[in-house]
């Protein structure tokens, strides 16, 4: 049985949607159990579920997506997201899934969870194609990025990508430019960090229109590079399906592909265990999503993976 934590506090619409996409994936999957983390303060577990096995977890507090991250975080241990990460720490959950606040989220996995490694600093990774497999690291669990942590990034992306994938990591740094004399002076570096190292293959800068094809399969940036980047190829989607119609274009057929092509949520890598971020804003198909990306990665417990093939490239 995969047991999946719902720390359900934290998506915009509320926990009540939430609630809604675990009903959906019980039903879908009778090998899940669902553990259902919510603050009884805001909302009132239904007495008539239907299912055995969606299980109330009863929470005294929750962490709000506008709260800024203070030493006082790690000392509320009855919120949502404190009470599901501990209890994967225990090994009683094997993923957790949240839509709530990234950093918060990031603070207490680094304190509950633990890191792989000190100092290899977990990063969010994005699926921007499924098959064959290619990945953007980081979306945002870290912003002030210096080359030794933009190093670890690309470290954590290709061990993601051959944990999941039959393919080779093929890493870039994403730059405005292709050529070795343009970028910060901390790419730079990095790009000389890992020009030098054995593993992953790395070969060299990549520009934005290298995301969703090529052969560069690992794109690495810091994070708030990285969140832009998604957050506007989503919202290019959202556009170009609603203006589309206005000029009598079928917009069926993009749809298909962005079904087919995308996938809901990103992993934080780097923790000892299974922890995947939805957007804030997700709606009810986005948030089933997510949850169904949590049940693959508890599946191959892909932290397992990455801690295995770190390892054995003698990272760790």
């Amino acid at each position: 049985m995969i047991r999946v934590a719902i720390d359900a506090m934290g998506g915009d619409l509320g926990p009540r949607i939430a609630f809604q996409a675990t009903e959906k994936i019980v039903a879908a999957f009778t090998d899940v159990e669902a553990h259902f983390y919510y603050d009884r303060r805001e909302f009132a577990f239904p007495e008539d579920s239907s299912s055995s096995r969606i299980i109330p977890v009863a929470c005294q507090d929750s962490v709000t997506c506008m709260e800024a991250v203070d030493r006082s975080l790690f000392k509320r241990n009855e919120s949502t997201i404190y009470r599901s990460l501990a209890d994967m720490s225990e090994a009683s959950i094997d993923v957790v899934v949240t839509f709530g606040n990234t950093a918060a989220m990031v603070a207490l996995a680094r304190h509950i969870v633990g890191l792989l490694r000190p100092k290899l600093y977990p990063a969010l990774i994005r699926e921007m194609r499924p098959n064959p497999l290619r990945c953007l690291v980081d979306l945002g669990a870290n912003v002030h990025c210096p080359a030794e942590m933009l190093n670890g990034f690309a470290l954590l992306g290709a061990s993601y990508v051959e944990a999941l994938s039959n393919n080779a990591a093929n890493v870039a740094l994403l730059n405005v430019g292709v050529e070795t004399s343009k970028g910060s002076s901390v790419i730079k570096e990095c790009y000389k960090r890992l020009s030098e190292q054995g593993w992953p293959n790395f070969s060299g800068f990549a520009e934005g229109f290298e995301l969703f094809s090529g052969e560069k399969n690992v794109i690495v940036c810091d994070g708030m590079v990285g969140n832009a980047v998604l957050k506007a190829s989503e919202g290019l989607f959202v556009f170009l399906l609603s203006q589309l119609p206005k000029h009598s274009v079928d917009t069926s057929a993009i749809e298909r592909l962005i079904q087919a092509e995308s996938r809901h949520g990103a992993c934080l890598v780097g923790i000892k265990g299974n922890l995947v971020k939805g957007h804030g804003r997700s709606d009810l198909d986005a948030m089933v999503g997510a949850i169904e990306y949590g049940i693959d990665i508890a599946r191959t417990n892909l932290y397992k993976k990455i801690e295995a093939k770190l390892t054995q490239q003698g990272v760790l």
